[in-house]
């Protein structure tokens, strides 16, 4: 039996606002960071010891499970359709897609002509034969189909290298562009491309253009932005006529815009203004705004002419009650998607005749979104829908005809029935009797007599909505007798603007207590019982788990937290860190503001772990992960080591080999899921199945 991991202390004191901020485990995070996120190996010996030695103390605790872990990972990669492809997408005289071939982690991609000839253009399984990790972030042909550009991280920091080959030949014409982001634009002339730059503390800050084949140290700056709160990115309009320079934080955005042809003559659309968000695309002649001003706070569209930008009309007229979320302009369509109700909704618009009519869906709830696409003439969309008991379908849609077309139908080929489960969406009572958005579901068979276990699922920041998908995954644990919740709790936008608003800044706890509230509506209601709830979240979910596990630990059996972002204090504090500053606005101004300060102190998981006992609990984390750092997760586990007064179990994986979203190929990440299960099945007392 291996022996709990111990770190040394070694305190630190920051005075701050009249307030002693103490760290016994600060000196983990070295000075170099930023090359240890690039190279583990040059990892502190001390830390890196300790690190191995609770990832030893992990398999150790779950040895007597590796057959349990092998039987999941087989059920989950059974729900994997395992020679599958994407549906085919027309660009001109091509159509593409991608392709996973027999046992493949990663896809190939491909693309069709009209005589039906099928030709491989990237194949990322070779590509990535020589790297433990190898995530793919673009994939983009030029528009006269000759060339391909690619980004890849092999290490999961999330530094891509941009590379460009010729498709007919293969022949590598730009061979690396380091640092980028990931994004790749085309230029329409197909000689030039467009992308971004990390400065040495991970921000996007700067956009090239780079002339395919030329040497990348004489690439053209287009934008720079200063602003270290600011992060940067290009698009091309949908025109194709201008090139869009998008730069913003969590709360104001701006755009810098060109003639195409004119790329380097920029200039600002409309300047930057606190609080106000806008989007713009150009199609027809016509700009379109999304945007929020003069106090739409779920957004409206307006329409400018090149003659006069800063004359705007309103083409869709503000509705409290709808949240605007994005928009696409088709040569005959205007394509809005949109929040109502909680649920996501598509509206078309006639261009020629102003008649509008949504694509309508009947189950209670549902994930539905709008895909990309490369042609502007056409009157087909791409359309995803499914919901968490109904696999993943995908339409093409024609507007003139106001037809769903069924392309493809996601396949469990280890076989599954709808009809065997069941699920809801409920709403909760909060502590201010706000009404939460839950969705639960199960197997029809599972007793509702508050016996079974539970796993409730949480976000709650940035205005992401954790959406009401399909996941094959969680019917490992379903099929045991698991009821599986997601809580849609403030601080996402699944009611609009407003519901994040009032879970970010000085409301954050808003977020927390509305979790604790779902947890409570469960046992209640006889889902399951007090001290049957495991709960899982990550990033900044896994500032929900640190909370949840000091101030309620006797709701929860389990923890099961996944690249947890709990040290709020220390790492608002650390202007060098790629996200400090550009997450002021999400969290607050610790280091100018006391309030803010004494709030997030008042909440933040790591300065509030405290001797009692905790849940039994679960802490992932990646060694080149550049959003929530290693330290982070390190350190907690180290403190609530030194704190808890139980028995239950207590474990750090640390994946060596990847970032902020774990293993890259589609079969090793299952893994990591089948880790998370047996965790929660072992400490349910289900772990014989």
């Amino acid at each position: 039996m291996k022996l709990v991991p111990k770190l040394r202390k070694e305190k630190k004191v920051i005075n701050l606002h009249g307030d002693e901020l103490i760290d016994d485990y600060a000196w983990i995070k070295q000075k170099d960071w930023q090359s240890v996120l690039k190279d583990p190996s040059k990892l502190n010996g001390e830390v890196l010891k300790y690190i191995k030695e609770e990832n030893d103390y992990k398999s150790d605790q779950l040895k007597d499970l590796t057959d349990l872990k092998n039987k999941i990972f087989n059920e989950l990669k059974g729900r994997i359709k395992d020679k599958d492809s994407s549906v085919p997408i027309k660009d001109g005289a091509y159509s593409y897609y991608s392709k996973y071939l027999e046992n493949s982690e990663y896809p190939q991609f491909l693309r069709i002509d009209g005589n039906n000839k099928e030709e491989v253009i990237f194949d990322a399984n070779l590509k990535s034969k020589d790297f433990k990790f190898f995530n793919l972030s673009s994939v983009s042909h030029s528009h006269d189909h000759k060339y391909l550009a690619y980004n890849v991280d092999t290490n999961g920091s999330e530094h891509y290298d941009l590379s460009v080959e010729e498709i007919e030949t293969k022949k590598v014409i730009t061979k690396k562009i380091e640092n980028t982001t990931g994004e790749i634009i085309w230029h329409p002339n197909n000689k030039i491309i467009f992308y971004t730059v990390l400065d040495n503390n991970h921000r996007p800050n700067k956009i090239f253009a780079h002339e395919i084949g030329s040497d990348p140290a004489n690439d053209q700056l287009i934008y720079e932005e200063k602003d270290a709160a600011y992060f940067c990115s290009p698009s091309l309009s949908q025109s194709k006529n201008y090139l869009l320079i998008r730069t913003g934080d969590h709360q104001t955005s701006e755009y810098w815009f060109s003639q195409i042809e004119d790329f380097r003559n920029i200039k600002c659309f409309k300047k930057r203004k606190d609080r106000e968000e806008y989007e713009i695309d150009h199609a027809n002649g016509i700009f379109y705004i999304l945007n929020n001003f003069n106090e739409c706070k779920n957004f409206k569209i307006s329409t400018a002419s090149i003659e006069d930008i800063n004359i705007w009309n309103d083409y869709i007229k503000y509705n409290p009650k709808h949240l605007l979320l994005d928009f696409t302009v088709l040569k005959n369509w205007f394509i809005l998607f949109q929040r109502v109700d909680g649920l996501n909704q598509i509206l078309i618009k006639s261009l020629e005749n102003s008649e509008e009519h949504l694509i309508k869906f009947d189950d209670e709830t549902y994930e539905l979104s709008l895909s990309g696409q490369y042609e502007f003439d056409t009157d087909l969309i791409r359309i995803s829908y499914s919901s968490p008991i109904t696999p993943a379908t995908v339409y093409d849609y024609n507007c003139k005809e106001r037809k769903k077309i069924l392309r493809k139908t996601q396949e469990i080929p280890s076989g599954y029935e709808k009809d065997n489960y069941v699920c809801k969406r409920v709403l909760v009572s909060a502590h201010d009797q706000e009404q939460v958005p839950l969705t639960i579901f199960f197997h029809k068979d599972t007793p509702l007599d508050g016996d079974a276990p539970l796993l409730l699922y949480g976000y709650g920041s940035y205005g992401i909505t954790i959406p009401d998908s399909f996941s094959s995954n969680r019917f490992s644990l379903i099929d045991r007798g698991f009821v599986y919740a997601i809580a849609h709790i403030r601080g996402g936008r699944e009611k609009g603007q407003e519901w994040y608003e009032n879970g970010k800044l000085m409301n954050k706890k808003n977020t927390f207590l509305d979790f604790i509230s779902c947890a409570e509506y469960l046992c209640n209601n006889q889902y399951t019982s007090k001290g049957k709830i495991i709960a899982q979240g990550g990033s900044a979910g896994g500032l929900l788990m640190g909370y949840i596990s000091n101030e309620r630990p006797d709701l929860f059996l389990g923890i099961i937290a996944q690249v947890p972002f709990v040290d709020i204090c220390n790492t608002m504090l650390d202007e060098e860190l790629p996200l400090t500053i550009t997450e002021i606005p999400e969290w607050g101004d610790l280091k100018n503001n006391k309030k803010a300060y004494q709030y997030i102190k008042s909440y933040s998981p790591y300065d509030n772990v405290k001797k009692q006992n905790y849940p039994n609990m679960l802490i992932t984390g990646g060694i080149t992960d550049p959003r929530v750092t290693y330290w982070e997760m390190t350190k907690w586990i180290a403190k609530l080591r030194d704190c808890k007064t139980d028995n239950n179990l207590m474990m750090l994986d640390m994946n060596m080999d990847a970032g902020h979203s774990g293993a890259s190929g589609r079969y090793d990440y299952l893994n990591e899921v089948a880790l998370a299960y047996i965790f929660a099945l072992k400490i349910s007392n289900k772990a014989t199945s």
